[in-house]
């Protein structure tokens, strides 16, 4: 007598559903990265700006940071979002949210705030 064995694997069903869960994945991930990087290249910018901030007044470290964002392509904040802030020492701040569209009216809303301390 022969014995039956049981089918194992994924149906095609389950397949077409675990290629449309990875595509929604992947777009998201295609909206929320490139935000991401950007956002690394503001903080390096500030690093930056804050290492060179010797005996220099808001104004110029704020000129500088916009040219250091605009080597980086980076449009997504303004000079007008850092703050020099005065406390324990100066310090370089920035504050802003980005908002990616992603399907229909879902929208990826992202907050960043950072500080650097002036030098």
């Amino acid at each position: 007598m022969k014995t039956a064995h049981k089918a194992q694997g994924i149906t095609l069903i389950g397949f077409v559903i675990m290629l449309a869960l990875l595509g929604v994945v992947a777009y998201a991930g295609m909206q929320v990265i490139p935000v991401y990087l950007d956002h690394h290249s503001v903080v390096k910018a500030m690093k930056t700006a804050a290492n060179e901030s010797a005996n220099k007044s808001p104004a110029e470290i704020k000129t500088r940071i916009d040219k250091l964002l605009y080597i980086s392509y980076v449009d997504v904040v303004k000079p007008t979002d850092f703050k020099v802030v005065r406390g324990n020492g100066r310090e370089l701040k920035v504050e802003y949210e980005v908002e990616k569209p992603f399907i229909g009216n879902l929208f990826f809303t992202m907050k960043f705030n950072e500080s650097v301390p002036l030098k």
